[in-house]
């Protein structure tokens, strides 16, 4: 499977980046969509603390389990978050279970990141110029590399 995104600016100041469209299984078994940063400098998958409440946490309950160190050396807590993540295209999904942090303190992120924990399971494509964004999934991986071989063989 080949899910597609797109390049758009995270804000006036920063250059175009890549972003994709996934949907997290919320703690009431419902399904948001959120666009993601993809981050390859990323360990795992974050979100802002303001999709806390849309997920069904209580962060003045939750456990904070851990922290991570971002660029700068700030320490910033997190709340784990055991959920689904679900790619969709053509009418096919592929679904990942994983553990995506949320930050507890609001001026820790204001993007949603898809950091390395999920963007290991893909070949990621990009072209700016077309502002295209590709994650190809392993069995269409195998196509694109046959297909690259063809064209050097002369």
């Amino acid at each position: 499977m080949i899910f597609k995104g797109r390049y758009s600016q995270t804000n006036w100041s920063n250059p175009l980046a890549p972003f994709v469209k996934a949907s997290i299984r919320t703690a009431n078994e419902k399904w948001i969509d959120i666009s993601f940063l993809i981050d390859l400098g990323a360990d795992g998958t974050y979100l802002p603390s303001e999709y806390a409440k849309k997920l069904g946490i209580q962060l003045d309950e939750a456990r904070m389990e851990n922290d991570v160190t971002g660029v700068g050396g700030q320490r910033v807590e997190y709340v784990p978050f055991i959920t689904q993540l679900k790619f969709e295209s053509n009418g096919d999904w592929r679904i990942f279970n994983l553990s995506i942090g949320v930050f507890t303190q609001e001026e820790s992120l204001d993007i949603p990141v898809l950091g390395r924990d999920v963007m290991n399971f893909f070949t990621f494509l990009c072209d700016l110029k077309a502002n295209l964004v590709w994650l190809i999934d392993e069995a269409d991986r195998i196509k694109l590399l046959q297909f690259c071989e063809e064209l050097e063989t002369p």
